[in-house]
């Protein structure tokens, strides 16, 4: 396979992986090895933490990202750098998750989405990542399909801003971390949340989970 065009020139593609699975990221780093085009030297990380503090991170073609990090997740890391460095093409690997994480990433703008199980078609992924295309596995391609033919429920008015912490609230996430998250005050997400519940109709985090897949809002 020709070696892909990166940034306006021919050349090894300079990787890095942000995995924390050791044992995985072994295993992703000798799979990538194989490739003829990518560039030895394949740099690697445990944590969205310690790539974030990388200094010479910015000199990558291709990142491979965990999408399940402890921390900072893949899916936040991917729209840290979609601010950060637009210009770096980002494959999420994956074991099947939800489908709203599919969708966080891919508005995130991740060019690739891979199940971890599939790596037979890494190689092809990453060729056409680089030549400026996207592309997901068909297990992937298949749920996306399935989440647009869905006939949503009718459901309350939400603010884009409300719609943000509705998806990290249901997540799982703290108003604190919600707050980090999106540069604001713990304040300021409160009374964003109580106005949700309001909306919703519901006094708890268990029932605005429940509201929120009877009425399938994310």
């Amino acid at each position: 396979m020709e070696i892909p065009e990166v940034a306006g020139r021919t050349g090894q593609v300079r990787t890095g992986v942000v995995e924390n699975d050791e044992q995985y990221r072994t295993y992703l780093i000798s799979e990538l090895s194989r490739i003829p085009f990518i560039a030895s030297g394949i740099r690697s990380w445990s944590s969205a933490e310690q790539f974030l503090h990388e200094e010479n991170r910015k000199d990558l073609d291709l990142l491979l990202l965990d999408i399940d990090l402890s921390g900072i997740s893949g899916v936040q890391l991917a729209g840290i750098l979609a601010l950060q460095q637009p210009e770096l093409p980002i494959v999420i690997l994956s074991n099947l998750t939800s489908d709203e994480a599919i969708f966080e990433a891919i508005k995130n703008g991740v060019k690739g989405y891979l199940l971890k199980s599939e790596l037979s078609s890494l190689e092809d992924a990453i060729h056409v990542v680089m030549g400026g295309g996207a592309m997901i596995t068909p297990t992937i391609a298949l749920r996306v399909m399935s989440s647009f033919q869905k006939v949503p429920a009718s459901g309350p008015d939400l603010t884009d801003r409300e719609r943000q912490i509705l998806e990290l609230m249901v997540r799982g996430k703290t108003i604190k971390s919600v707050a980090d998250f999106l540069m604001l005050s713990p304040h300021t997400v409160h009374d964003h949340v109580k106005r949700i519940y309001k909306k919703l109709e519901v006094h708890n985090r268990a029932e605005l989970v429940r509201k929120v897949q009877e009425l399938q809002l994310i």
